[in-house]
This record gives structure tokens, C-alpha cells and sequence, in this order.
């Protein structure tokens, strides 16, 4: 591709890719909008694979079914629509999208096939007009009609919610469609026994191939070389800041960058805690990680020209990539309308650390640990910290010195969380402890095992902590017991939010002829939870479950390593108070049954090493 007039200033490519960026007029973040933007910059667009696109395929193929394609702004609705038309039905392209709410095509069984790019964007007019043969698509009773339609949860609901106040005599299916979508959304069901549909929600789905594509969409753009081709910014000692940063999330020497990989274990995190980040969002942040730019906040991302600029000068302090993976380049306000940068902004990175990495940093000891981090790409490490470093400790530059060294400080510990190793057996060194998540890497390595149905022995060692740690919660005592789950409380009305009288007999750990402890991957959360299972000669038993959000579980975890309960969150300590007395309730109604007899109360205490002992009382 050869460059525009000025090429030394500018490229195409570096331009069209700030379109992807956090600024004003993101047009091209817009699937609409793609092919104008691609015109326009004589660029190929930024494309990856749908990854609903077969099960769409499977759906509408044969007899079909209808679909329904739901979750947030950029998720990829309208992208996965027009990537379907594409493959099935080119010649309709030429007209969508078009004035018209609902395109129309003849499909060969003689059938239409009904394509609504956003329910919220059809008029009140035609909403209506399509309404009757819409639903009944859904119920099974048009048959001469398929549905392909986008929608966002509350516009969904609402249209049918709305429909029933119409009347007539379809508000009764209109009503009871209404009540299904609700459940489907609610318990996450993609199909029901009484629709013919099946409801994706593109927000639901947690994949790192998506994650990866969008990444692998810019960094390996076909137009890089070309762009750059004949640049000096590509030679010399002074890096482009565009090459560099995007040279970081690329592998080096066959091996994966840390700095990506991180960033993908940051998002999975989020998703587990219900903070999606949409395709629109993945591809803002890739580009604002490559392009920003601190010193203007005016003008955030780099161009070629500006790039140059901050080369010469030595400037790698406002294009520095890790500070631009929070948004840090931006004003507040651009940086809270984007929720990818709220994501890492809420891990505390830069604010949150310890006294080992803080001396590894300040003092470059231990020296092991500082070689690891420091041995890496020195732009952005000795080059940037090293003057803030000596300026500080010498104790000649005044206030300005410790500002600066302070804000260095900040983002050095922002490279840190990115580019150091996980250290799981040296607790303080792992790049979690940077982080409000100080067990982020043993959530995820939980996650990973439960994903591929890992043998008990590999998820028994987080069984034992959170088994500990519920038991410290419940109780208030610094027990050690993590064999046995005390489902405590108190007797009467109390403000203490600690209770040490058990109803019902402690829970094992490990039973194959008694109730257990179970850890296992929710279906619907897709999240652990954990439980009291059933042996199966007892029946099927429905026991409730506690989810383990990753909040809930870095309480637990950090209770069981000696936090008090109700120093760190009282919410968590109220939901598992909660847990605690539905599960009571749960395993005193599985004995219902059983001869009448006294009341059994357990006095709990603890003993010499720690352990919870119960002393039976009758009543």
C-alpha cells in the first residue's frame, strides 16, 4: 500500500486504526460504518471471525429455527447478521442496511426469511406491522416466515410487554412469550420446549479465541510492513513508540507475550465477576494500548508525526503502553464512557503492592526478582525509571523529584503486574498481590481446572482454604479445622454477626456415604460453587450452591489466611450468613421424616491446635 502524500508524517493505516480508538468519532466501531471507514483510508477493515456464525448457520438451516441475537452495545449483533448474509445471501447486502427496519428475503423452501438489524431502531410503525407474524414465528404457529433479529434485553422485553397492552385476542401469547424470554434471559437458556428459537446472548460467553482474534485483527494487519516501509522511525536508537508498543504484545522468540497474556487473564477475571467488555471495547483497547498518548489530552492517541516527535525528545513517558492499558492517557471523563478501561481501573494497578515489590523496585532487591522485570524491554523500564530513581534518592530536586518519582513508581509497578511471571509458591512476588484480586491467579487457575474436569485432588487444595475460610466467617474464630464445614449461627436475635451454635452436624469434606463438600462449575454462572452433595443413595436432593464470584472468593481466601471476617467486606459476610442458613434449612428438611425426637444444639469452641469441637446439648 503506499503511503499519502507526507508519508514520513503519516500512513494510512495508523490513522484508520485511531478510528478504532477512544475518541469523539469512533464511526468505524460501528459495523454500519465499516465499509465507509474502509473506503475512506483505502484500508481493510479490522475483521475476525463471528463466533456464533454456525450455530446461527445451524439454526436457519432445514426446517429452522427462529434466532435472536441479544446482548450490549458491540457485542457483535449486526456483525454476526451481516457475516451471515454474506456467506447465504450476498445479493441482499446491496440493500442492507437500508431505510427499511426489516429486510426480506425468498429463501429456496419457499419460506421468507425476516432480518431485523436492531429491534430498537425500527419505527413504533413498523414494530407493530411485524408483531403478530413475529410471534407467531416464536410459538410455532407462522410457519411461513424465519426471524434473524437484534435486540438488547430490554428492548426485547419491552416490545412484548408492550404488546400485550395492545389486546385483541393475541395479548394472552404475547404475554406468555413475554414471561418465557424473561426466564430464558434470567437462567441463561438459549432454547425452550414451547418456542421455536433459539436466543444467543453475545454477552454471555466468555471465549480467549475471541479475545486472541481481536488482538491478532490489528497486531497482524496486513498493511503494517507496508505502512511503515522507508520510515527512519523503523531504525535507530530511539524506537517508534507505535513499533514498540505494538511490538510488546506480539511473541518474542516463540515465546507469548506476558504483557498480552495478562491482559486476556484480566478480562476472563472481569467476566467472571459479570463485567463483560464487548468486541467494540476489546478493539478500543488494543488500539489505545498501541497509539496513546498522555501528553495532550486533547488529542490521546499518536499519529506518525507525533509518534516521531516523541521519539526525538526521548519521550516514552507519555506513550507508555501499560499506563495506556488503563486509560491513563485520557481525560476522566472519555476514560469512564469506556468500561475495558473501568475494568483495570477497579484492579487498583499502580496504587495497589507490597513492601517485597517495593523494594524490588526502589531498591532492586531482591536482585532475582528485579532482573526478571528489569532484563525485559528497557524503554519503558531502566530508561524511563532509572533518572526518576537516582533524582529521588539523591535528595536535590525538591518537590518536582518525589512527584515524579512518585508517578513513575506507579507506572513501574503498572509493568510489573504485566510482565512478571506468576509466582504461585512465592506469594508476595506474584503480580496479583499488585492488584485489590491478591488471588486472581488461583481464581483462575480454579476456573482452568474445573474447565477441564480436573480430578479431586487437583481442586482439593482450594476446597481446604475456602472450607477454612467459611469456617473463621461463620464462627468468628481463628479455627484451622478444614476438614469438616461448620454451617454456624446464633439462637435469637443478635447484632453479632458471628454465631457459634450449629443446628445440624458438620459437613465433611471428603464423604462418599454422607453429605460433602463440593466444589464444581456452575452450569448457568459458569463461575465454582461450592456446595453439600449428596450421596446419590440419598436421592436428588436439590442443595443450594454459593457462587464464588471473585470477589467472594478473595475474601474467603484472604479470611483463610488470617484476615478478620468483618475487616474486609460485610457484604460477603452477609451472603455467606445467608448461604449458610438456606443450606441449613436444606439438610434439617432432607430429615423431615425422621422419628420426632429432642432438639440437638452444638456449642462450638476450639481447641488446642485450632480445631472446632462441639459439645451436644439436648433440648
Amino acid at each position: 500500500m503506499p503511503p499519502v502524500t507526507g508519508a514520513q508524517d503519516r500512513n494510512r493505516l495508523i490513522d484508520f486504526l485511531a478510528t478504532y480508538g477512544p475518541v469523539a468519532a469512533s464511526d468505524s466501531l460501528c459495523d454500519e460504518n465499516v465499509r465507509q471507514a474502509e473506503r475512506d483510508y483505502g484500508i481493510a477493515s479490522i475483521s475476525t471471525e463471528a463466533p456464533r456464525l454456525n450455530d446461527i448457520e445451524s439454526e436457519l438451516s432445514g426446517v429452522g429455527r427462529n434466532v435472536i441475537l441479544t446482548g450490549t452495545a458491540g457485542d457483535g449483533k449486526t456483525f454476526h447478521i451481516r457475516r451471515y448474509l454474506q456467506d447465504h445471501y450476498p445479493d441482499a447486502l446491496s440493500s442492507w442496511p437500508g431505510l427499511e427496519g426489516v429486510l426480506k428475503i425468498a429463501r429456496s423452501d419457499g419460506r421468507e426469511l425476516r432480518v431485523i438489524r436492531d429491534l430498537s431502531e425500527i419505527s413504533d410503525s413498523e414494530k407493530l406491522a411485524e408483531l403478530q407474524s413475529f410471534a407467531g414465528a416464536l410459538l410455532g404457529e407462522n410457519t411461513d416466515a424465519l426471524y434473524l433479529v437484534a435486540a438488547n434485553d430490554g428492548q426485547l422485553l419491552k416490545y412484548f410487554r408492550d404488546a400485550v397492552h395492545v389486546g385483541g385476542p393475541e395479548a394472552t401469547g404475547y404475554q406468555n412469550l413475554h414471561e418465557c424470554l424473561t426466564e430464558m434471559l434470567r437462567s441463561e437458556r438459549e432454547a425452550d420446549d414451547t418456542l421455536s428459537l433459539r436466543l444467543m446472548n453475545l454477552s454471555r460467553t466468555w471465549s480467549s479465541e475471541t479475545v486472541d482474534a481481536i488482538f491478532d485483527a490489528v497486531l497482524d494487519h496486513p498493511d503494517w510492513d507496508g505502512a511503515c516501509t522507508g520510515c527512519a522511525g523503523t531504525t535507530g536508537e530511539n524506537p517508534c513508540p507505535i513499533r514498540l508498543n505494538r511490538s510488546l504484545l506480539m511473541p518474542s522468540d516463540s515465546m507469548p507475550s506476558l504483557f498480552r497474556s495478562r491482559l486476556r487473564e484480566s478480562l476472563r477475571l472481569a467476566a467472571a465477576n459479570d463485567q463483560h467488555v464487548p468486541i467494540r471495547q476489546l478493539l478500543t483497547l488494543v488500539v489505545n494500548i498501541i497509539l496513546g498518548d498522555s501528553k495532550n489530552a486533547d488529542r490521546p492517541l499518536l499519529d506518525c508525526a507525533t509518534a516521531k516527535r516523541r521519539a526525538a525528545s526521548n519521550d516514552y513517558g507519555s506513550t507508555n503502553p501499560y499506563n495506556n492499558a488503563m486509560g491513563r492517557n485520557l481525560r476522566d471523563d472519555r476514560r469512564r464512557a469506556n468500561r475495558v478501561f473501568g475494568i483495570f481501573e477497579v484492579l487498583g494497578i499502580g496504587f495497589e503492592t507490597n513492601n517485597l515489590i517495593d523494594a524490588m523496585l526502589v531498591q532492586r532487591e531482591p536482585k532475582t526478582l528485579y532482573d526478571e522485570l528489569f532484563d525485559q524491554e528497557p524503554t519503558y523500564g531502566t530508561r524511563l525509571f532509572d533518572p526518576l530513581r537516582r533524582d529521588y534518592l539523591g535528595g536535590g530536586g525538591g518537590d518536582s523529584a518525589i512527584k515524579n518519582f512518585r508517578r513513575g513508581l506507579e507506572a513501574q509497578r503498572r509493568r510489573a503486574f504485566f510482565l512478571l511471571p506468576d509466582h504461585p509458591d512465592v506469594e508476595a512476588a506474584t503480580p496479583w498481590r499488585l492488584t485489590i484480586f491478591h488471588h486472581g491467579g488461583e481464581y483462575l487457575r480454579l476456573l482452568n481446572a474445573l474447565n477441564g474436569s480436573a480430578s479431586r485432588d487437583v481442586t482439593d487444595p482450594f476446597t481446604r482454604q475456602l472450607v477454612r475460610g467459611l469456617n473463621r466467617a461463620l464462627t468468628g474464630m481463628m479455627a484451622t479445622d478444614d476438614n469438616h464445614l461448620w454451617l454456624s449461627g446464633t439462637i435469637g436475635k443478635t447484632d453479632d454477626p458471628s454465631g457459634r451454635v450449629a443446628t445440624v452436624d458438620a459437613v465433611d469434606r471428603t464423604s462418599s456415604t454422607n453429605l460433602s463438600v463440593k466444589l464444581s462449575k456452575d452450569s448457568v454462572t459458569r463461575r465454582p460453587a461450592l456446595g453439600v452433595a449428596v450421596p446419590k443413595m440419598w436421592g436428588q436432593s436439590k442443595m443450594p450452591q454459593l457462587d464464588l464470584r471473585p470477589l467472594l472468593f478473595e475474601y474467603l481466601m484472604r479470611v483463610a489466611n488470617g484476615s478478620l471476617p468483618a475487616s474486609f467486606s460485610r457484604q460477603c459476610h452477609q451472603e455467606i450468613r445467608h448461604y449458610a442458613l438456606v443450606a441449613i434449612a436444606a439438610i434439617r428438611s432432607m430429615h423431615s421424616d425422621d422419628e420426632p425426637g429432642p432438639e440437638v444444639v452444638r456449642m462450638l469452641s476450639l481447641g488446642a491446635q485450632g480445631e472446632v469441637q462441639a459439645s451436644r446439648i439436648e433440648i
